[in-house]
């Protein structure tokens, strides 16, 4: 399994990033067309500190949508979705400039890679957990969208 950096390859159209206080959570939008897999990850989102659930989509899709709409500072995915999958609403969210760190988690263990210049992670659903969701923000350097100037 190859290593996956997590840092943010900086944009030009990013925001400036300002220094992240206490009261300005992570905010999280949740793709996954599996109901009871989105009320997982919400009740983790809601049992870590700092962050914060602000929307759901079943499928990339609508993911892409809701992340225009809402901008999150992270988007958990899940790979595979009927229609449009995960990776593929990946490269669209970047395509549009949307800022977002995308996780894809998969339940499949052997999903590891992300095709070369994407800027997402590959998380196996049963790893996912608070501490990870943490460290997959903390490595990445980001400042959430609503702390930035």
């Amino acid at each position: 399994m190859r290593t996956v950096d997590f840092r943010r390859v900086p944009r030009k159209h990013d925001p400036v990033p300002v220094q992240a206080t206490p009261t300005t959570p992570v905010r999280v939008l949740v793709v996954d067309d599996e109901h009871y897999f989105q009320d997982v990850v919400r009740e983790l989102i809601d049992a870590t500190s700092g962050f914060e659930c602000v929307g759901a989509a079943c499928s990339g899709g609508e993911g892409i949508d809701q992340a225009d709409r809402l901008r999150p500072d992270m988007v958990l995915m899940d790979v595979r979705m009927p229609g449009i999958g995960g990776m593929e609403a990946a490269r669209r969210l970047n395509a549009r400039g949307n800022p977002a760190i995308v996780v894809l988690v998969s339940a499949d263990e052997g999903l590891s890679e992300v095709p070369r210049g994407e800027e997402a992670a590959v998380v196996p659903k049963r790893k996912l957990c608070r501490s990870l969701l943490r460290t997959l923000w903390d490595e990445r350097g980001a400042t959430p969208v609503a702390a930035r100037a």
